[in-house]
């Protein structure tokens, strides 16, 4: 059975590196030391998902890898869901857990499209296309079917808004639910719920933008929970993988 590749996929706004500046802290550096294959393909930062996961799939499909097993955090789970239904003919794919990701959109969203304040006026600015497809709404209008041979499991941070850094409180209270203050915790949740962490939006990729703090148990270890997500990630593909390899020796 080949061994899955691990992509790791970014969220809007995102990016792979910019110089020594990483998207996903620390976790590639912790990958190589467990010997694991990985991607961190980068796409268009504001594009629609369509857009994106395109993107995405003209980067992992150009690689030899026979199985992948895909993390995303935040908008990139809509672009990898995009994928796997729409982009993934050889069916390559095989997992995919998502981090933090507004499968039924964010009140925030719609509170960005709207607002008049400066951040919500320069963010649509830059980046309109990608934000409109984040609100309830937009998510309602474009389901996007799970397939049958894919393991989908997720997680969700929440901190309660004293805990949030103080540039994320106000967004979290946009929300009108237990948030990470971005992402509602029940618009997290797809396929295997693996539970909420004590952990804020920026926290889950290594950018703990808040005072350290015991009480708040802060700041969120987030190589140790890349370790336990990795892993995850992989016994998910290789068990649909073993699957398939039993369901196609039946048929035969």
């Amino acid at each position: 059975m080949p061994l899955p590749t691990l992509a790791l996929l970014h969220g809007y706004l995102g990016f792979s590196h910019r110089g020594p500046i990483e998207y996903f802290r620390g976790v590639g550096q912790m990958l190589r030391r467990l010997d694991t294959a990985y991607l961190i393909p980068e796409v268009p930062s504001t594009g629609t998902v369509a857009e994106r996961a395109e993107a995405l799939a003209r980067q992992l499909f150009r690689s030899d890898a026979p199985v992948f097993a895909l993390i995303a955090h935040s908008m990139g789970g809509l672009d990898a869901r995009h994928l796997i239904t729409h982009l993934d003919p050889d069916r390559r794919i095989k997992s995919l857990l998502t981090i933090a990701t507004p499968h039924r959109g964010t009140p925030l969203a719609t509170w960005f499209l709207e607002s008049r304040s400066l951040i919500p006026v320069w963010v649509r600015h830059i980046g309109s296309p990608g934000l409109r497809e984040l609100t309830p709404e937009a998510r309602a209008a474009m389901p996007i079917p799970d397939r049958e041979d894919v393991a989908y499991s997720s997680y969700a941070g929440c901190r309660p808004p004293d805990e949030l850094p103080f540039w994320l409180r106000p967004y979290g209270r946009v929300i009108p639910e237990d948030n990470d203050g971005m992402v509602p915790v029940s618009s997290a949740q797809w396929g295997k719920f693996r539970g909420i962490m004590r952990a804020d939006h920026m926290e889950f990729i290594g950018w703990s933008l808040g005072l350290p703090d015991a009480r708040s148990a802060r700041p969120f270890d987030h190589i140790d929970f890349w370790v336990r997500a990795a892993a995850e990630a992989m016994a998910g593909a290789k068990g649909k993988t073993s699957e398939g390899e039993r369901n196609g020796s039946e048929r035969k």
